[in-house]
């Protein structure tokens, strides 16, 4: 109910950054391509052998379908789960290249790049996450998604199955392992370590054993020549998979970015590779890129992550006030999840309740509703250049503010 109220702010995120801890030294970048953007398209299109049909399922930019797509998966996420450097460093990225993409429909609308795992490599899709930890694979499948690009229409290879037999450089994970969490699942110290996290949308899991192997990257960067270097990782050997992932999520695997020690980004600052931090930007046309190791301008303004339950487990923020135009509101402060992987920004009811009066009163339209539309406040005008719409700010400690000047969404379609 709450969730399906507050959907009236649409923030666009352009560069948020993320500090953690300070280590040594190198930079890791993938570039990120928004889920509807052109250059997803245009990529979908190359992909796609002749076959048109996907166009009809893309959804025009700014349209009902555009922004009810959006919204469906933050929806299912929410069930899951409650930029110029100060230094000049390396960039790191995978042997594959830094490029990410999104397919569509077709895996969730999550973002995707190719890594290359074990010795000899093995190339794996893998949806990236920051809502969760660890880096799993179809492995030894006993229930897994099929790996046929004849099952999608977005790929032109195969996807692939991981085998710990088949790597030369994969170890077990024993039960005794510092990172193994499985306790009574674990029938002694020397067996290996079991694992199993449950999503919570619509009963969405993985399950396995944990192994190490060897993540391949590249090194390079400034007039540097690429440099390979070969990160030991742990990794979910994923036997059975159940829900969205045999249902075209995420079907060749999922990267973990969270705030783990099982994470991929806490294996590379350990390991000395990169300070651990990491910041992601967003540019206005949804493309953009993430760089692990990057601790942003000296002008940053920034804000610390709140601990939960006493641990820091997740991206957790906590906003003192939100202010409309010039007035700031009593009582407006909460804390939020900080997730990448979602399109809108949710507010606990009794603030979103408070905004949104306070936003109606210096909109100068008039409020309207449509059918289907999962928003309350929807407003019609015969153009958006005489529209007034004030700025929304949300204020963090030590005087730190983010402005969203410009917070509303425009509906184009013929159907409104």
């Amino acid at each position: 109910m709450a969730a399906h109220r507050s959907l009236l702010f649409l923030l666009p995120l352009l560069s948020l950054l993320l500090l953690l801890r300070n280590a040594a030294a190198i930079t890791l970048s993938s570039r990120l391509i928004h889920r509807f953007s052109d250059e997803a398209k245009a990529l979908k299109a190359s992909r796609s052998s002749g076959d048109a049909k996907w166009l009809g399922r893309w959804p025009r930019r700014n349209s009902m379908d555009y922004y009810h797509l959006l919204v469906s998966t933050d929806f299912q996420r929410q069930k899951m789960k409650l930029g110029t450097s100060r230094h000049q460093f390396q960039f790191l990225f995978p042997s594959e290249g830094s490029n990410t993409a999104s397919f569509g429909n077709d895996f969730g609308w999550l973002h995707y790049t190719w890594i290359d795992i074990g010795t000899p490599n093995v190339s794996f899709l893998v949806a990236l996450d920051t809502g969760s930890d660890l880096l799993w694979v179809p492995c030894d499948c006993l229930q897994c998604a099929p790996l046929s690009a004849t099952h999608y229409s977005t790929l032109d290879r195969d996807l692939n199955e991981y085998s710990p037999s088949g790597s030369n450089t994969s170890k077990h994970v024993s039960c005794s392992h510092e990172l193994c969490t499985a306790g009574p699942n674990c029938k002694g110290p020397k067996q290996p370590c079991p694992y199993t996290i449950e999503y919570l949308s619509e009963n969405t899991s993985s399950s396995g054993l944990l192994v190490e192997d060897i993540l391949h990257l590249l090194a390079g960067g400034n007039g540097v020549s690429n440099n390979s270097i070969q990160a030991p990782v742990i990794i979910g050997c994923g036997m059975k998979q159940s829900g969205g992932y045999l249902d075209g999520i995420a079907p060749d695997g999922l990267m973990g970015l969270g705030l783990g020690e099982v994470s991929v980004p806490s294996f590379l600052a350990k390991a000395g590779l990169i300070t651990n931090s990491f910041s992601m930007c967003v540019d206005e046309e949804d493309s953009g890129r993430i760089f692990f190791g990057d601790q942003g301008p000296n002008t940053q303004q920034s804000t610390a992550f709140l601990p939960s339950n006493g641990n820091y487990e997740t991206y957790i923020i906590g906003v003192e006030a939100c202010c409309i135009g010039n007035s700031c509101l009593k009582q407006t402060s909460f804390r939020a999840l900080v997730d990448s992987g979602t399109s809108f920004t949710f507010l606990p009811e009794e603030v979103y309740d408070k905004i949104a009066v306070e936003f109606d009163k210096r909109v100068n339209a008039t409020i309207t509703s449509y059918e289907g539309s999962p928003w309350k406040y929807c407003y019609n005008t015969s153009s958006q250049d005489l529209l007034k719409v004030p700025s929304v700010t949300l204020m963090f400690l030590a005087n730190n503010s983010f402005v969203v000047h410009d917070p509303v969404f425009p509906i184009y379609d013929n159907q409104i």
